[in-house]
Order: structure tokens, then sequence, then C-alpha cells
């Protein structure tokens, strides 16, 4: 089995061989042609300005009062006035036909005596919301209430 395994081994390396094909003699002539030259002085090299653009990120100065944040924390304030009527909240991202996309809800939870007071963290890309308030003893389309992020504008969603 040793004697197999060798003999396939050299098979396949001197199969690959060195590299060199045959005994080529080829003269191979270069015809080099002269072409009359003119010489032309390199061009000026301007200055560049310097406009005190930031060149590195030492060079970087950021206002104490930016935190570097891509969150946001929502205060979601609901009172519907509507008693003891039995209802649930979903706060979603708006989709493309200006209802909630189910998928990317953000909260999801029942109201008591049709309020609810929660916070909810908010990615900085989500920028226009939607909350549904449906009602369990309705099968009427549920109440639709819109926020949209205001930049410098305090984070929070209310529902009356």
């Amino acid at each position: 089995m040793k004697l197999y395994t060798v003999l396939i081994i050299s098979l396949i390396l001197s199969a690959c061989g060195g590299g060199e094909s045959g005994s080529s003699t080829e003269d191979v002539s270069t015809i080099v042609s002269q072409t009359p030259t003119t010489s032309t002085p390199p061009p000026e090299k301007t200055p560049t300005e310097t406009s005190g653009e930031t060149e590195t990120m030492a060079d970087l100065t950021i206002a104490p009062e930016f935190d570097l944040s891509s969150k946001t924390e929502l205060s979601v304030d609901v009172d519907l006035n509507m008693g003891d009527s039995r209802a649930y909240l979903n706060i979603c991202l708006k989709g493309d036909d200006n209802k909630a996309d189910y998928n990317q809800c953000l909260l999801r939870a029942p109201l008591k005596q049709s309020k609810l007071t929660s916070t909810v963290m908010l990615a900085n890309s989500a920028l226009e919301l939607v909350a549904e308030v449906w009602f369990y003893d309705s099968q009427n389309e549920p109440l639709r209430f819109y926020w949209q992020h205001e930049e410098g504008q305090s984070a929070v969603f209310t529902i009356r």
C-alpha cells in the first residue's frame, strides 16, 4: 500500500514538471526606434490653500451637549377619556399606506381606564410613527394618531 502511494505521488509530481518546456532556441530580436523628444518644463506647483478644515480625528471638536447617541427616548402619554372601554395600543413605524407596520412595532400594551404612560427608546431612523388604538368590543377601524420627530423638540407622543 505504501509503495502504491509513493508511486502515485511521484507520478503526480513528475507530471507537473519544472516549468520549462522543451529546448526552445528561438531568437527574439527587438527593434528600437528613437524618436526625437522635446523637453518641457514640469508644471509649476501651486501651494494648496488650507481653509482650516479638519484633517484628523484629533482635530474634531464636539459641543458638550451633543452626546453622540443614536437613540432618543420617546415619552408616550395616552388619555382618551373613554372610561372603562377596553382598548389595546400599538405604536409602530409608519408603513407605506399610512398605517402601522406591524413588523416594526415599538410598543404594544393594553390601556387601563383609557390611559397609558410609558417611554420607548427610538433609533434615529424612526422619524414617523403611527399609534393605533383598537377597542375590544368594536369591529371598526382603529383610531390612528401620527407622530413625527422634529429636530430640537422634546420627544413626546401625546394621544388625546
